[in-house]
């Protein structure tokens, strides 16, 4: 089994915890359906240091469960088949750290294929309200276009039950 399909342990974590944890790793999962994700910024709210220098050792690696730079848990190469449990393992990780999920918010910019060309656009997801919002596209000129198109997939991508 290779190091990031590992799931973390989550003793520690009450079953409250566990939903928010897996909607909010659903929620960024359903960002495959407007495009190939590349990368996640996960934002945190002001953090005292000692939780700083936590973050720091538990977070090494962009390209495994997530690397602490500033203030942010970054994860890279999320287009690879190992994503869900990479985002999982993050935010599990994050709260075995802060023993509480706090999220300010959360940037991932997108590869989308717009009118047969490839794409870059930057959403802004918010694990709150469960909902996206596009923050930056490329071609300025058809933001609200793309805002369309992204929302149109969003809202395609929501589960059924």
């Amino acid at each position: 089994m290779a190091e990031v399909e590992k799931i973390l342990p989550n003793e520690e974590i009450d079953a409250e915890t566990e939903i928010i944890v897996y909607r909010i790793t659903e929620g960024l999962q359903r960002l495959n359906s407007i495009g190939t994700v590349q990368f996640i910024q996960i934002d945190l709210p002001p953090i005292p240091e000692t939780l700083k220098e936590e973050y720091a050792k538990q977070f090494d690696s962009a390209l495994e469960d997530g690397l602490y730079v500033n203030q942010t848990i970054v994860l890279e190469q999320m287009d690879t088949g190992d994503s869900f449990m990479r985002i999982l393992n993050a935010i599990r990780k994050m709260y075995n750290v802060a023993k509480m999920v706090t999220i300010q918010e959360i940037q991932v910019v997108i590869n989308i294929d717009y009118k047969g060309e490839p794409m870059d656009i930057i959403i802004t997801y918010d694990p709150e309200e469960h909902d996206i919002s596009l923050v930056s596209v490329s071609q300025k000129e058809d933001f609200f276009k793309i805002l369309k198109y992204v929302r149109f997939f969003w809202l395609k991508s929501r589960p059924r039950i």
